[in-house]
């Protein structure tokens, strides 16, 4: 079943920022993965969660999404991300359930 990340992505320096993208993109497409969304002019319609910009990606699975994220070659351009933006990362999955039958928590 799918995963997703999503990002609230706020760069400091864009010229610096281009470095990790251009490093995390193939590893990305080697993973499988897709880039879903990149918006810097996010609407927010509820609530005060205003992401600088919004990006979603979508993985395979939960455990492609690991694979990636603890990968070798992406550590060090989490290094270089950091050093280029702040961000806040979250991800989920979706299973194919109606919405009713999901386990409630």
């Amino acid at each position: 079943m799918p995963a997703y990340v999503v990002i609230d992505l706020d760069v400091s320096d864009p010229s610096g920022f281009q470095q990790y993208i251009d490093g995390v993109t193939p590893l990305i497409e080697q993973a499988g993965a897709r880039n879903l969304l990149i918006d810097d002019n996010a609407v927010v319609l509820e609530g005060d969660w205003e992401p600088a910009t919004l990006v979603i990606h979508e993985f395979a699975s939960k455990a492609a999404l690991q694979e990636f994220w603890d990968s070798p070659e992406y550590q060090p351009l989490k290094e270089l991300r950091r050093k280029y933006s702040s961000v806040k990362v979250v991800a989920g999955e979706s299973p194919d359930l109606p919405w009713q039958d999901r386990p409630q928590s």
